[in-house]
């Protein structure tokens, strides 16, 4: 699932099904529907973005990108909003 601000820059994105083991496979398949949501979404080191969450069957996902994901996982991810 998305949030409507990340939405915003990819407005194609919607909910479905990607076969993926860890988050950088997922963002990798994402990245081939939504070009530039990889780089959006991690730094150049493979780092979750400051700006950027991941819930995993509705719990806070704090690990490297390239831990396993559970079988039939639910992906949530949510971009911060600020303003100033």
């Amino acid at each position: 699932m998305f949030t409507s601000a990340l939405k915003t820059f990819f407005p194609d994105l919607k909910d479905e099904y990607v076969e993926a083991d860890n988050i950088e496979t997922l963002l990798l398949e994402l990245d081939k529907k939504h070009q530039g949501i990889k780089g959006y979404l991690v730094d150049e080191k493979s780092q979750i973005r400051a700006h950027v969450k991941f819930y995993i069957n509705n719990e806070p996902f704090d690990e490297q990108i390239h831990a396993e994901l559970p079988k039939s996982a639910q992906v949530h991810i949510i971009q911060a909003i600020s303003g100033g």
